[in-house]
């Protein structure tokens, strides 16, 4: 039986095609011990915004296909690589606990898989809610390696709807809109790959910023805008940014901006022109996401698989309750427009009270970087076109001083969790660019550069990783805070960067402008108080910090180690990635976990069984 038959049958609505094989044929049902997929790796011609470029295609089709699962389900997949590329797949926010060895990431927990290799993780899903599963080889991301998962919950708190309306009827209706999710994947698209982009990066130095169109759910075309109407959308207080320059036409910073490109020393000659400042737009087609209005309610869980783009999401005369956060309930908000950071997730209520009618779906860039959108619509069944007011603008804008736009700090766990009030350890660490425009550091010093990828991963011997400048070891069942500081100015302004830590939740325990002028928490505490929440922090797998346009910023994490392995805390900004911004974490050196033989120094990846 197909697995797209399988979730119909149980009721899961997906705006994506479901198609991952699997290879039970009860293996999406709730009784199967083990849930089998297999998802197949292709290089393959495609054009998702009506340009034409070689790209990866899972199963078949971009993004690839939905993986459903059930909380506690113990999950196995092969992945089949039948492209020209070494690569590997990292299943985004899944702890991974007990089995580090299937977190995906070369050069820290597996080898890469080769061509004509195949790879079989093991995991088991302790988690619900909506994740990602991605490449994490080079800059395979942006080629199009990645697709939706999602988890269904064992039970939804009964009090979860009660913020939102206090009639009964509705909260039925909502509950039963939490249980069907629309997965919507909102990226950025690229018409080169990530090898030739890199490449020109490296021979110009430059920070690679500027996309070619936004996609929601892999659909999406070409936008060209005048420049001066791009130019005229920045507000007047963060106008100097642009220092007297114009947007292009494709809605990029100039090249010679040195905010944007630093003060380095550039060859920007090597930089094709269709890079920053053509732009031919398309007409292919965009996202439609069909609801009937009959059911009072809809859940649409937005997943961040942007490479260099932060979408700012609204829907036009809609309200979005945000009920659920890289996986965790928190107490429902009401807003207008959220930001989608790279690799986080926002599950959304939306309320089906409107004309029957066509709604546009705006996805704007947040950045300064680029003003760039990508569209959609939310489409009532049997609706016809009305007139609609939209709550931002092309840049990524509020229209009116009435929208309502999500505060990342304000969010509160729906059931509280209150961290150690002590750390065992402390580290800071200080983000920034070294030596050149697109090489970038997590630690201040050294690069987390490609090459690692082929090395002798880390989870093999951490007596010899822990020797590396780029790793950091911790013991079990010990707390970690972890500071991250910006530096900006002219020569090294910093946009927001989404870290990601592997295997774990971590509580954000505060952010600031400014200099981080303290040795602890604790310390700052007591200077700043009211830029911290020791009682009932966020929490996060993916965390985004302040920009540094012209000062400093920070951010304080803290984490309880409890899963043995090691695991990347990174930027999920792709070319920061593949620039060097990250770290292994050694997490429970104490404690290593025995790692099986398929798994480790003397395993193999097998051949595909044709």
């Amino acid at each position: 039986m197909k697995l797209a038959v399988l979730m119909s049958l149980m009721g899961l609505g997906t705006s994506l095609t479901i198609g991952a094989n699997v290879k039970s044929p009860i293996a999406a049902g709730r009784l199967s011990p083990t849930k089998q997929f297999e998802l197949n790796l292709t290089w393959e011609s495609g054009a998702p915004d009506g340009v034409a470029r070689e790209q990866f295609l899972v199963n078949g089709q971009f993004p690839g296909p939905p993986l459903i699962m059930d909380e506690g389900d113990n999950i196995e997949v092969t992945v089949n690589n039948f492209t020209p590329f070494n690569t590997t797949v990292h299943y985004h926010g899944i702890e991974q606990t007990g089995t580090p060895w299937s977190d995906g990431v070369p050069g820290v927990s597996q080898r890469q898989i080769f061509p004509g290799k195949q790879f079989v993780s093991k995991f088991t899903v302790q988690q619900h809610g909506a994740y990602w599963y991605h490449s994490h080889t080079s800059g395979q991301i942006m080629d199009g390696l990645y697709g939706p998962i999602y988890i269904r919950p064992r039970s939804i708190p009964g009090s979860l709807a009660n913020v939102i309306t206090n009639d009964t009827f509705e909260q039925t209706r909502i509950y039963n809109a939490i249980r069907s999710p629309r997965l919507l994947m909102l990226s950025d698209w690229f018409h080169m790959t990530s090898e030739e982009l890199r490449k020109v990066a490296i021979s110009a130095d430059i920070d690679t910023l500027c996309a070619d169109s936004i996609l929601i759910n892999g659909k999406g075309r070409v936008n060209c805008r005048n420049p001066k109407v791009l130019t005229d959308m920045v507000p007047a207080s963060v106008k100097s940014v642009l220092q007297g320059m114009e947007y292009t036409v494709k809605g990029c910073l100039p090249l010679a901006n040195t905010y944007a490109q630093t003060t380095f020393a550039h060859n920007f000659s090597a930089v094709p022109p269709s890079m920053f400042y053509e732009c031919n737009a398309t007409k292919s087609a965009e996202e439609v996401i069909e609801v009937d209005p009959s059911t009072g309610w809809a859940s649409l869980a937005f997943i961040g698989s942007a490479s260099i783009s932060a979408p700012i999401v609204s829907i036009n005369n809609h309200s979005l309750w945000v009920y659920e956060v890289d996986g965790s309930y928190v107490n429902p908000v009401k807003v207008d427009a959220l930001t989608i950071n790279n690799g986080g997730r926002y599950s959304c209520l939306v309320q089906l009270d409107k004309i029957p009618g066509t709604y546009p779906i705006t996805a704007a860039n947040s950045g300064f970087n680029q003003k760039i959108a990508g569209f959609g619509t939310l489409s009532y069944k049997h609706g016809r076109s009305v007139l609609t007011e939209p709550s931002i603008n092309y840049g990524g804008i509020a229209t009116n001083s009435a929208v309502v736009s999500l505060d990342e700090s304000a969010i509160e766990m729906f059931t509280p969790s209150q961290p150690s009030q002590q750390p065992d350890e402390t580290y800071i660490l200080t983000i920034g660019r070294i030596k050149k425009a697109w090489e970038w550091s997590l630690n201040g010093n050294h690069s987390f550069g490609l090459a690692m990828e082929a090395d002798r991963p880390f989870l093999w011997d951490p007596q010899s990783a822990a020797k590396s400048p780029l790793t950091i070891a911790t013991m079990n069942d010990t707390w970690v805070d972890v500071i991250f500081s910006l530096s900006g100015n002219v020569s090294t302004l910093q946009p927001g960067h989404p870290l990601h830590k592997h295997s774990n939740r971590v509580y954000v325990l505060g952010t600031g402008s400014g200099i981080f002028n303290w040795t602890s928490v604790a310390d700052a505490v007591k200077a700043i108080p009211e830029n911290f929440n020791l009682i009932n922090p966020p929490m996060r797998d993916t965390f985004t910090t302040l920009p540094a346009y012209k000062g400093e910023s920070w951010m304080a994490i803290r984490y309880h180690v409890q899963n043995p392995g090691a695991f990347l805390l990174h930027c999920h900004i792709d070319p920061h990635l593949t620039g060097g911004m990250g770290l292994a974490m050694l997490d429970g050196v104490d404690s290593w976990p025995q790692i099986p033989a398929q798994y480790g120094p003397h395993g193999h990846w097998r051949s595909i069984v044709p």
